[in-house]
């Protein structure tokens, strides 16, 4: 809800400089110095970039760009985003339909789109979708990476079941994401999970550094809550573990916290590392903390919606890159739990200091940790991003999946080996 609110204001600003005649390249909404002939087009509700996983996960699978053309609706990161031969933002993201239409030609004018890829999170994502469906009658799929709609308000029913239909191909983030929107929508969902370069994956295990304090673990990326910060901090206070915190963000977005007093709390916060540079500092340490939530009904309806409906990217990160032994700290029904539990990577525990302790005294044993990175190293490979943008646009093509390869990984739990 801050994110959103930050948009706003930023919007705001943004149409301020074009009511005084600034031109809508210099207000950040547009870059076209080159426009594909053919293209497909991926439309997302904010920019593709690494500060956070929807756009992590974009830039890892469409590592060719060149043939790309973004839109998004609006700006959540200062409009800064490298993805796509051209890239354009909505000027209004409350837009009626004949302007979002009308906006839509203009983006694509001389260019042949060939195929359609939409991220909705956003009301107007759909709208924009289906406004590229119509004005080029190109194929479309519909790729569900975050919960606005089944756990959490946004896109409306009618809206959703529109762009469900307009899609030859429906993809979601998780298992439980599957079950969820094709149990409501009575329509074939298929999962692609959050995928690993090829290149920062490792098939054979990977031991911790020798020497490394078995006391102190990583934890990667976004914290979707100052409710999780809070009670992670309280559970930690005073166990003798500690966890140094790598955030996507130098000042993360709606939260408020002491670097100091956080720091009391056996939490350290640092500043974003290159992905690059993951496989090497995750071999720093012994285990990997994910904050998820309680499930008991007293956070954001949005919050739960992301814990309860979609896979934390960092998670298959990690254990692809490092096979580090994960401790999610939670409910045991949310999605990362689910994750971790499926494959044996880890333990989930509640946000009780007693509990975290005893899981992580356990994690931290020499046949855990050889027994669980065994595991890992074995997965990796299943989860690597490599030819994942053909498999997408191959199963468009086909209607259906190519191949059967991440739901053979992730089937439902009742076939489930």
């Amino acid at each position: 809800m801050v994110i959103a609110q930050q948009a706003r204001a930023r919007m705001q600003a943004v149409m301020a400089k074009l009511q005084s005649g600034e031109s809508v390249a210099d207000a950040g909404l547009v870059d076209n110095r080159y426009r594909p002939a053919h293209a497909d087009v991926i439309i997302t509700a904010c920019e593709v970039s690494a500060a956070h996983g929807t756009g992590t996960l974009l830039l890892r699978m469409f590592t060719d760009d060149s043939e790309i053309v973004s839109l998004r609706t609006a700006n959540f990161y200062d409009g800064e985003q490298a993805f796509g031969a051209a890239k354009f933002c909505l000027p209004l993201a409350q837009s009626s339909r004949p302007e979002i239409m009308s906006w839509v030609k203009w983006c694509l004018v001389g260019t042949k789109v060939r195929r359609i890829l939409v991220l909705p999170y956003l009301p107007a994502d759909p709208l924009v979708a289906l406004a590229v469906r119509e004005v080029t009658g190109a194929p479309m799929c519909t790729y569900i990476m975050d919960d606005k709609n089944v756990c959490a308000d946004g896109i409306d029913d009618g809206l959703m079941d529109r762009l469900l239909e307009a899609s030859t191909l429906r993809l979601v983030i998780s298992p439980e994401m599957r079950d969820a929107y094709a149990k409501k929508y009575r329509r074939s969902f298929f999962v692609v999970p959050p995928l690993v370069p090829e290149h920062l994956l490792r098939r054979e295990p990977v031991a911790p550094h020798s020497g490394i304090d078995t006391t102190r673990g990583v934890l990667i990326g976004n914290m979707w809550g100052q409710r999780w910060l809070d009670l992670l901090r309280a559970t930690f206070r005073g166990t003798g573990f500690k966890v140094d915190w790598f955030c996507n963000q130098k000042t993360p977005a709606g939260l408020v916290f002491d670097r100091d007093e956080m720091r009391g709390d056996g939490i350290t916060f640092n500043e974003p590392v290159p992905e690059a540079s993951l496989p090497e500092l995750l071999r720093n340490y012994a285990f990997a903390v994910v904050p998820t939530d309680l499930l008991d009904g007293a956070s954001p309806p949005s919050v739960r919606a992301i814990a309860e409906l979609s896979l934390p990217s960092r998670i298959p990160t990690m254990v692809a890159m490092s096979h580090i032994p994960v401790l999610v700290v939670g409910h045991s029904d949310t999605c990362a739990a689910r994750f971790v539990n499926r494959f044996s990577l880890g333990a989930v525990v509640p946000y009780q200091a007693e509990a975290v302790s005893e899981a992580l005294h356990s994690l931290c044993a020499p046949a855990t940790q050889i027994a669980i990175r065994g595991r890992a190293a074995r997965l990796a490979g299943q989860l690597s991003a490599a030819g994942s943008a053909d498999w997408i646009w191959r199963s468009l093509a086909n209607g259906a999946p190519c191949d059967l390869r991440y739901e053979t990984l992730m089937p439902p739990e009742a076939v489930a080996a």
